[in-house]
């Protein structure tokens, strides 16, 4: 039994060492060779931790004064350029009106309520009884002495564009006792001669009606100084003196003949004893003598500056 079971099961024989494949027969391994990675640029990125990181409330708080200065500033800008749009405007207003001649045409020369805005607004009241020292009298305050018989308390009306007082109504009023009324057209002057005058600010208008004008302190109209002026008719001036029946007119100026053509002679209303007229204008003055010529008036005297005229039924004539 032991030799079948021997027999069954024999022993594993050595099996004969595989013969090696020569080496030229097989082949090699392939040989990789390493393919650089693309790198990817990196970007740096700012942060803001100290925000980042913020809770909400303390980033409110730390951004609201930035934006509330924000909205002040563009507030005030914006208040500033409305007040400087503004101001312009009212300047080049401004220029326009003080440039501009204002007609008031619909005003009459006689009307009631000018007259008495005229010697309520405008005309200064009398000042105290205390005359000025009478200076020397002059041929012409004694020619005006002569024509109006030595009247005394007479009035007048002294009507220049400006200059100071002159000295024939200086006389008139210091040692015969007139008074009237010294109208001047500059500022100056007439501010000069407040308080001891009964001065009014206006100039003579050539027209039927006031005016608003711009009027230059000197003949030059590239005066740095100019200001607005009333120009009144002649009528208008005697009504708010109360000197329509005046012994003496002194008037000077262009406007002179035009604003005589304006005065009411023939229906009795006005009533002047002397007129003088000052000017050195040889055409001027004839046609304002040729002129009153028309109106019961002749030539009293004539100088280099100015001619006399008076009425005729005064003279006898």
């Amino acid at each position: 039994m032991a030799e079948k079971k021997i027999q069954e099961n024999p022993l594993p024989e050595d099996q004969p060492e595989p013969v090696d494949k020569p080496r030229d027969l097989v082949p090699d391994k392939p040989t990789t060779v390493p393919v650089p990675l693309p790198v990817e640029p990196v970007v740096v990125r700012p942060s803001v931790p100290s925000f980042t990181k913020t809770p909400p409330n303390d980033l409110y708080r730390r951004l609201l004064p930035a934006v509330l200065f924000v909205l002040t500033f563009v507030t005030v800008m914006t208040m500033l350029l409305i007040y400087m749009d503004t101001v312009a405007l009212g300047a080049q207003q401004f220029r326009l009106n003080m440039s501009r001649d204002y007609e008031l045409a619909r005003i009459p020369q006689e009307s009631a309520a000018l007259v008495a805005y005229v010697r309520q607004v405008h005309l200064q009241p009398r000042p105290p009884r205390a005359p000025p020292a009478a200076p020397p009298a002059s041929p012409r305050a004694q020619l005006i002495a002569q024509l109006t018989g030595d009247t005394r308390n007479g009035t007048f009306v002294e009507f220049l564009p400006r200059g100071p007082r002159d000295p024939t109504t200086l006389y008139l009023e210091a040692a015969l006792g007139w008074e009237g009324v010294v109208v001047r057209a500059g500022a100056r002057d007439y501010l000069a001669l407040r308080g001891h005058a009964r001065a009014l600010h206006a100039c003579l208008s050539p027209t039927l009606h006031p005016r608003e004008v711009t009027y230059h302190e000197s003949d030059s109209h590239e005066s740095m100084f100019s200001s607005r002026v009333l120009c009144l008719p002649l009528y208008t001036v005697l009504l708010a003196a109360e000197a329509t029946q005046a012994q003496y007119v002194l008037l000077a100026g262009e406007t002179v003949l035009p604003a005589l053509r304006h005065v009411p002679f023939e229906e009795g209303k006005v009533r002047l004893q002397v007129i003088e007229y000052r000017s050195t204008d040889p055409a001027a003055r004839n046609q304002t003598t040729q002129y009153l010529t028309t109106k019961n008036y002749t030539v009293a005297a004539t100088y280099d500056d100015a001619v006399m005229f008076a009425l005729r039924d005064d003279l006898g004539v």
